[in-house]
């Protein structure tokens, strides 16, 4: 695969190339016979070698895992050119690992009840510290109580908790346990657990350090942490603890504490005493520790691309590496970049900061400890393009600017990037409020041909309006909001650049959180070209049994052009927000309605040319169409709403409109055609070519296309053909 980027081939002693591998030696020349032992002594080369020569430079990597003491640190002195770019590959065909921990040297010994232990001097002088175990090139599970339940790992499941029944305050500094349901036992260092837990409306998850236990009053009390949701939004209803009053109740915050040695009683199960230095472990099924690997992460960062707006690193690559052992970042440093619900860790094991031209290709980031590649402030150009990226502590990809620092024309943030061609799936092991791919004050970045499945939150999302312009296409998403609720495969907002309050109300003055009429937001249309997002030619699916958004338009979403986008399962949800057009889509099933909430007067919202098919099965009793929500009390809640087609089977059209004031009003089509919505909509049978094989081609004798709707293909809808086909 490496030939996708331009690699040359191994061909002898080529003074462009030069060689890395485990058995080498760093006094060696870096030649073929005689390799280099380390990446950063072959950086020094390559350094050196670029004053002599010009052209591409190749630093082949040789089998076998690489344990990195520092980061790979790209800067502006190792940069390429156009012409010649530098690339570090893994050598065709073998499995090269730049690994950011260490293997540690365990001699065990039993212990009782099957556990082992093994001392470990290092983490008892306090040089070592660490929060993940990997024993075979798997993570294991820090002893925690309840134990965790591989076969349903999920919130839902019993490896959770609920909280007790109390009444808790905010901000959350303690939460009451029920004994009832947990643990008997007593635990001599509580102040060395952390909990995980989910707050009242399930947005995400929070972590914190123990602070104490008081077991007579049953309250565990909170040190540091709670930081990994943005509270400035929502406030209770997103960090919270208890129980849920936005979903009436159904449920509880639930949780699980970990690092606690008194809680080791599970195969897989591990503990670290690091006053002691000894490692508690008891082996998982089918591990023989005479034999196994054991490996703890030491690095945040394996590659480091680290430049300036002003002397950016360019034209550097590295290619076909499987990335592992990078720490867990969750109780690192948070903060909200924007007015989005989420926060972030600035951080990923693969980190760029004033870039340009680079690119991370064929890479497999293996169960690293938090973002996989994070693009951070100023970034142009860089490719992130045939990875696999599965167990990622947090995110896969994140783009992400500075809001701060931005003045006038000058905008330190990510532009024009490309994220195409990755395998992302079963991320979110620690946070949940995660994405496949994150964005915040970022604009005309492409996310495209990307399968993204198997997570707790959004596939997608851009947490912010600030800069848009980004295209989204051709990916195919699905089980997505596996953890969570309020989202969907697409979520964003638009509390940024084009949500401007007016002078009286502040983001969430009214009850409902949204504007009452058009003076109190002001979604402002920009001047340039190229502000538009668009989301194009994607396949979202999901179970319609889950009660989701498919494409989630939230607080002041604006300036998108959605078309061409086959949903099965899921509908479209516009919250407040202007300058939308929704056209030539298909919404097939969807759990929901499709949802226009709290729009105002006087929008440039369009909705036309779509294919809307309900049913009263996964949609509601009704089947219906719409859910009109809060509208603007005068004028239609979008600009243009026709030239649709509806079916369902429930045998007729149906709309409902719940005003701000009085009761929720359900319209037949005739009647909702009277009040001027859909004057040359239909409702009739799209005949699709044959949906139970996924083929949503209408007939050519089709009602849909009298009404203006075109077919168009998805055929190359997800992966490339040029994805690595070992990572399938």
């Amino acid at each position: 695969m490496n030939g996708a980027i331009g690699l040359p081939p191994p061909s002898g002693d080529a003074g462009n190339v030069l060689y890395v591998a485990a058995n080498g030696d760093d006094q060696n020349p870096g030649t073929q016979q005689e390799p280099f032992a380390t990446v950063s002594r072959a950086q020094e080369a390559v350094r050196e070698l670029k004053k002599h020569m010009q052209g591409p430079i190749t630093v082949w990597l040789r089998e076998g895992i690489y344990y990195l003491r520092q980061s790979l640190h790209l800067e502006t002195a190792d940069s390429g050119t156009a012409e010649g770019p530098i690339i570090y590959a893994a050598h065709p065909g073998e499995l090269v690992t730049l690994s950011g921990g260490r293997k540690l040297a365990c001699r065990w010994e039993p212990f009782r009840d099957g556990i082992m232990k093994c001392a470990l001097p290092e983490v008892k002088a306090g040089e070592l510290n660490f929060t993940q175990l990997f024993v075979d090139g798997k993570r294991q599970i820090r002893a925690r109580y309840p134990n965790y339940v591989p076969e349903n790992p999920l919130v839902w499941g019993r490896g959770y908790i609920d909280v007790g029944q109390n009444e808790e305050g905010w901000p959350p500094t303690e939460f009451h346990f029920d004994p009832e349901t947990f643990t008997s036992k007593r635990w001599a260092k509580p102040e060395e657990a952390v909990v995980h837990l989910f707050p009242l409306d399930y947005w995400g998850n929070l972590q914190w350090r123990v602070k104490g236990i008081d077991w007579n009053m049953h309250i565990i009390k909170l040190g540091w942490g709670g930081f990994q949701i943005n509270e400035l939004v929502f406030g209770k209803a997103a960090t919270g603890i208890g129980r849920s009053k936005l979903y009436k109740g159904a449920y509880g915050s639930r949780f699980f504490i970990e690092n606690v040695f008194e809680e080791l009683d599970a195969p897989g199960e591990w503990y670290l005493d690091k006053e002691g230095g000894l490692l508690y472990y008891m082996p998982a099924e089918g591990v023989d520790l005479n034999n196994a690997t054991v490996e703890v992460p030491v690095l945040e960062q394996v590659v480091e691309f680290r430049g300036s707006q002003e002397e950016p690193v360019k034209h550097v690559g590295i290619s076909d590496f499987r990335i592992a052992h990078t720490t867990s970042t969750f109780l690192k440093s948070y903060e909200a970049p924007s007015l989005g619900d989420w926060t972030i860790h600035r951080g990923g094991s693969v980190f760029f900061e004033g870039a340009e031209d680079c690119r991370v290709q064929n890479c497999f980031f293996d169960a690293i400890g938090g973002n996989g590649v994070f693009l951070n402030g100023y970034n142009r150009h860089n490719r992130v393009y045939g990875n696999k990226f599965t167990e990622a502590g947090d995110s896969a990809v994140c783009m992400v600017g500075m809001e701060r620092m931005i003045q006038g024309t000058n905008h330190p943030v990510p532009t024009e990037n490309t994220i195409s061609n990755n395998l992302i799936h079963d991320c979110g092991a620690f946070g949940k409020q995660i994405a496949g791919v994150f964005m915040s004050i970022a604009e005309k970045n492409t996310i495209s041909h990307n399968l993204i499945y198997n997570l707790p939150r959004a596939g997608i999302c851009v947490s912010d309006g600030w800069g848009a312009g980004h295209i989204i296409e051709f990916n195919e998403i699905h089980d997505t909001v596996r953890e969570t609720t309020d989202h969907g495969p697409f979520n964003s907002w638009g509390r940024g650049r084009f949500w401007c309050f007016g002078q009286n109300h502040g983001p969430f003055s009214h009850a409902s959180g949204y504007p009452e009429n058009e003076n109190d937001y002001v979604f402002y249309y920009p001047e340039e070209d190229g502000y538009i997002t668009i989301i194009r030619n994607n396949y979202f699916h999901e179970d319609p049994s889950k009660k989701m958004h498919g494409i989630d338009l939230d607080d002041g979403s604006s300036h998108y052009h959605i078309y061409n986008n086959l949903c099965v399962g899921l509908g479209i949800t516009q919250s407040c927000g202007d300058y939308r057009t929704v056209e030539n889509n298909i919404f097939v099933n969807p759990s929901e309605p499709l949802v226009f909430w709290g729009s105002y007067e006087h929008n440039n919202n369009r909705f036309t040319r779509n294919i809307v098919v309900t049913s009263t099965k996964t949609g509601g009793k009704t089947g219906d169409s719409y859910f009109v929500s809060r509208p603007g009390s005068h004028g239609p809640f979008a600009a243009v709403v026709d030239y649709n087609l509806f079916f369902n089977d429930a045998g007729h059209f149906q709309a409902s409109i719940a005003p701000r004031e009085g009761k929720r009003a359900q319209y037949r089509l005739a009647e909702w055609q009277a009040l001027g919505y859909d004057q040359h909509s239909v409702y009739a049978d799209p005949m699709f070519v044959d949906p139970l094989i996924g083929d949503y081609h209408v007939k050519p004798d089709s009602p849909a296309l009298k009404v203006g709707f075109k077919n168009f293909d998805l055929g190359g809808v997800g992966l490339l053909p040029d994805f690595p086909k070992h990572y399938r």
